[in-house]
């Protein structure tokens, strides 16, 4: 999603696939169906389309209301860089590398307008677990090493995050299938492209996202007869000051080919 729509998170932006070979209990998706069009609509009056093209199960582009075009890169199966167009000038992008078993090892987020950069770095250890390093600045001159992150994988989503200071954020899904689980490649770079609202995981939905003991994200899903969100109603929370009190929203809603 185009980074502008929404502010940056500054706590969970995280992205990889898991080694896991846990089974889960996500129905078998029918494999052509994909998404047209993502409308939001949010506070203040704030409303955004995009219309997704494709070829075959690859993402080729997003076109907003805006005229701002969201442009997919490839290598093999490998989502490598997205592009985000404005009057034919390349604005922002996002560039995804790999390790040889294609878990993400590092998604850059730059802004060319700003002359920033937010990168975020994995390593898969030995005990299953994965550890977040999140760097910021300019992109290339000064830039400085932010929190860090351990990250506890089941089923091929994240279970929980455990931030620097102690701050733990567990994740609740539902047993059905992400709007985006067919689109090759999206598994991988699926939670390193969510904005503040948190919607979706690799294959299934968010359903609530705690901190701690207290509600961080919560989302009302409302779904299709194959069992893929056709709307989602989000609330999440931003508010140092008044958590856990202060609540935003976004509808969301899913139109499929």
């Amino acid at each position: 999603m185009k980074k502008t729509i929404f502010f940056l998170s500054t706590i969970l932006l995280v992205g990889f696939t898991s080694c896991s070979s846990d089974d889960d209990s996500t129905p078998n998706p029918t494999s052509d169906i994909l998404v047209k069009k993502v409308i939001y609509q949010g506070e203040d009056s704030f409303n955004e389309e995009i219309t997704y093209t494709y070829n075959g199960n690859k993402l080729l582009q997003g076109v907003y209301d805006d005229g701002t075009i969201e442009k997919y890169y490839y290598n093999g199966d490998l989502i490598t860089k997205i592009e985000y167009v404005f009057e034919g000038d390349v604005e922002e992008q996002d560039l995804f590398s790999y390790d040889s078993q294609g878990r993400l090892v590092e998604h850059k987020y730059q802004d060319l307008i700003e002359d920033f950069e937010d990168k975020s770095l994995f390593v898969y250890n030995d005990n299953s677990t994965i550890t977040k390093t999140n760097i910021t600045g300019s992109i290339d001159n000064t830039q400085t090493t932010g929190f860090e992150s351990t990250i506890t994988m089941l089923n091929n989503e994240i279970s929980t995050i455990v931030q620097t200071g102690g701050l733990t954020y567990t994740y609740i899904y539902d047993t059905k299938n992400s709007p985006f689980k067919n689109v090759t490649g999206y598994s991988k770079i699926a939670y390193s492209i969510q904005s503040d609202f948190e919607l979706h995981g690799s294959a299934k939905n968010i359903i609530t996202i705690n901190e701690n003991n207290s509600s961080y994200t919560s989302n009302m899903i409302t779904y299709n007869s194959s069992d893929y969100p056709v709307s989602i109603a989000s609330q999440a929370y931003f508010d140092a000051q008044n958590f856990p009190n202060v609540f935003e929203t976004m509808t969301i809603q899913y139109i499929y080919e």
